[in-house]
């Protein structure tokens, strides 16, 4: 979790970062990367999930950023999606 359990909304807690870097790097000297994946879900959106993807989380999960699009829910999966490929991709 990248923000405090309980409700939507939150913000990103940038803090996490290192820990899910821990967490891929415990999994890649394992040989594992093809069997596990690293799930960020809160405050992601199109500003924090380079962030969060960077230090090595492959499967992310945005609510609040996706339905507050004002270009609709399209646009934003696509904007997060490219982001999030990127900053994994550059690691």
């Amino acid at each position: 979790m990248t923000v405090r359990p309980g409700f939507g909304g939150q913000k990103y807690i940038q803090t996490m970062e290192p820990k899910i870097g821990k967490i891929r790097e415990m999994i890649s000297k394992a040989k594992l990367d093809d069997k596990v994946n690293v799930e960020v879900d809160g405050g992601i959106s199109v500003d924090t999930v380079g962030g969060a993807a960077k230090s090595g989380a492959n499967v992310l999960v945005a609510g609040s950023a996706l339905f507050k699009d004002p270009k609709g829910l399209t646009h934003a999966v696509q904007q997060i999606r490219e982001t999030a490929t990127k900053a994994f991709n550059s690691r």
